[in-house]
């Protein structure tokens, strides 16, 4: 559950560097309090953006309301279980004594409370949306505020959206602004945003944004994001980076991820990097991650290795890891080491 914070932004100081149909926007939307509503194209790779629930593996929609402090988003791409993907996304704010207290944007198909009040805003250029859009996340000095304003500019489909990115997630900006910028640029702008964040996983000062960088890219689509982060795996200097981008390479569901993983255990010189493959092995799915665990128990590793292999085989609950570590317990183990 997401908790959404309250902020006052003065619509006035829009106006600064704003084209004239940007100002007219603000200027609309200032026009009345209350909830204001406006349309624009949505990007394909947001599905059908609406508040989901799931409840004993039942999954279907849950309850959106616009004047909740605590709501969720997400998105819903089986479409057995959901409308088709929606190319409409509705922006709504909520305003104040002339300022915004509140962004949110769903597909405009999402059934609201609350949302038949907002007042309309018609013909709407998703660049000058953008642009509204991007001077909140900038203006907001919490957190909270800057966020939910990315999360809407990312939906729009327009590639002004996409130079908004560029520019909130540049090395000048806030760590969170960059953090949360570049999450929502590998969800949902591409492989031209997937290369985007891919280039700050390996070239980024900031070791701790590398690190979130690399689940951003485990999730982007249109580039081998497996591959890019088996190379962090390989060769980022620091212990941090390389410990992460194994753990969200087993996590990837990729064929690959076993034997690299193996590889970099291995060949690391870092005992915590191990540690981490060793733990990576065990999220591997059905038997992979047992057999893997197993190979290390029987191959040339180091006896630390061979002890948390052990540790994660007794965790987990693979008919090989059973069988294997009922032979380990016999008298004389002979198939264990076989």
């Amino acid at each position: 559950m997401k908790r959404l914070a309250i902020y006052c932004l003065p619509l006035a100081a829009f106006a600064a560097h704003a084209s004239a149909a940007d100002t007219d926007l603000s200027t609309a939307i200032r026009a009345a309090d209350g909830w204001v509503a406006w349309d624009v194209p949505l990007v394909a790779d947001a599905g059908t953006p609406c508040c989901y629930a799931e409840w004993h593996g039942v999954h279907g929609s849950g309850q959106c309301d616009l004047d909740s402090k605590n709501w969720n988003i997400g998105r819903d791409d089986d479409t057995s279980r959901s409308p088709p993907t929606a190319d409409t996304l509705r922006v709504y704010a909520r305003v104040a004594h002339g300022t915004i207290e509140r962004v949110r944007a769903f597909a405009a198909s999402c059934a609201l409370h609350g949302a038949d009040a907002a007042r309309r805003i018609d013909n709407v250029r998703a660049a000058d949306s953008v642009a509204l859009l991007q001077r909140v996340a900038q203006d907001s000095s919490a957190r909270d505020r800057g966020e939910d304003a990315i999360t809407a500019l990312a939906m729009h489909a327009d590639p002004a959206a996409d130079t908004a990115l560029i520019a909130l997630s540049s090395a000048q900006q806030p760590r969170e602004q960059r953090k949360h910028a570049l999450f929502w640029t590998a969800q949902l702008r591409g492989a031209d945003g997937a290369h985007r964040v891919e280039r700050v996983a390996h070239d980024d000062p900031d070791t701790d944004l590398r690190v979130d960088a690399i689940f951003d890219l485990s999730q982007a689509h249109g580039i081998d994001a497996y591959a890019s982060i088996h190379a962090l795996a390989q060769h980022d200097a620091a212990d941090k980076v390389r410990e992460q981008a194994l753990f969200w390479m087993a996590q990837m569901g990729d064929t690959r991820a076993s034997a690299d993983i193996l590889a970099a255990i291995g060949s690391d010189a870092s005992a915590r990097v191990r540690e981490q493959g060793v733990f990576a092995l065990s999220q591997l799915k059905n038997d992979e991650g047992a057999n893997a665990l197993i190979a290390l128990v029987r191959g040339d590793y180091p006896r630390e290795v061979k002890k948390q292999a052990l540790f994660w085989l007794g965790q987990s609950e693979s008919d090989a890891a059973m069988k294997f570590l009922d032979a380990v317990l016999t008298e004389d183990g002979t198939a264990a080491r076989k």
